[in-house]
């Protein structure tokens, strides 16, 4: 059947190096982000000092006052009908329904 089949300690060699692989993946994933991190904010912290230096001391304007009623009724209307839609999982057509 099997010509070539592995040990017990073929095998655990086998397994440890691909996990030893798989970690040094990571441990070079994790490197290559906390590099780009370094190298972002030190961007980010040249291009500041420039944007304030250029604009007066002047508050950010406020947002105007929504009245959020309307996206509240649309949004508990959608979830009234998901939950209700929910309740039948068979049923294909709800026209029938209503």
């Amino acid at each position: 059947m099997i010509h070539n089949a592995m040990g017990m300690g073929e095998a655990g060699i086998v397994s440890i190096a691909s996990m030893l692989v798989v970690f040094a993946v990571l441990l070079l994933l994790y490197v290559l982000l906390i590099v780009s991190g370094k190298i972002a904010t030190r961007n980010v912290g040249k291009a500041a000092p420039a944007a304030s230096s250029t604009g007066a001391a002047a508050a950010p304007a406020a947002a105007p006052k929504q009245d959020d009623a309307e996206l509240i009724a649309v949004l508990s209307a959608a979830i009234a009908e998901y939950e209700r839609a929910k309740c039948n999982p068979f049923i294909r057509n709800r026209q029938d329904l209503d």
